[in-house]
């Protein structure tokens, strides 16, 4: 993303300027308006349980460089039962909500997002990809998850993010 066109010490500073200059974190950390994203258009947001998910790619993908987070990436169908079961248990689940502020929750339209379904091999719905900002794979669900299971991943997502941002640090 953006890091690409910057080099390594450019890429620190925009990150280091951004975290500054944005405050709040997270999927669902209210702020002053009530909007969980800052200045996110309500209309780019899509509400499930506590989780207040990105429907915009880019806009998400923005927000966790900004916020220097991972992305939780929900690609979903309107046509996908199992997607529309796994809102309905598990991303209305309590513990989700409370680890779904450690990550920016981007919502994918598969039917809209041919091109991002393509490019992060998604061929079964429900997929739930974690990513770094920079776009480093984190970790991936395929299927339908219990909210035990996908809370089980999102740690993993997290511990490996954690992991490689102080890999990342250390090289500087």
């Amino acid at each position: 993303m953006i890091s690409r066109m910057l080099d390594r010490s450019q890429s620190v500073a925009l990150v280091v300027v951004l975290a500054v200059a944005v405050s709040g974190t997270g999927c669902n950390q209210p702020q002053g308006d009530g909007e969980s994203h800052g200045n996110v258009s309500p209309h780019l947001l899509h509400q499930v349980g506590t989780i207040q998910f990105v429907k915009d790619p880019a806009t998400g993908f923005q927000l966790a460089a900004e916020r220097n987070l991972p992305c939780l990436l929900f690609f979903t169908a309107k046509w996908c039962t199992y997607c529309h079961d796994m809102q309905e248990t598990a991303f209305v689940d309590p513990t989700i909500g409370e680890l779904a502020e450690g990550f920016v929750c981007i919502e994918i339209d598969a039917d809209r997002e041919k091109r991002l379904c393509q490019r992060y091999r998604v061929t079964g719905f429900p997929t739930v990809q974690f990513i770094a900002a920079d776009g480093r794979a984190l970790h991936r669900l395929v299927g339908k998850q219990s909210a035990n299971s996908l809370a089980t991943g999102m740690r993993a997502a997290s511990q490996r993010f954690a992991w490689l941002s102080g890999a990342s640090s250390k090289a500087l």
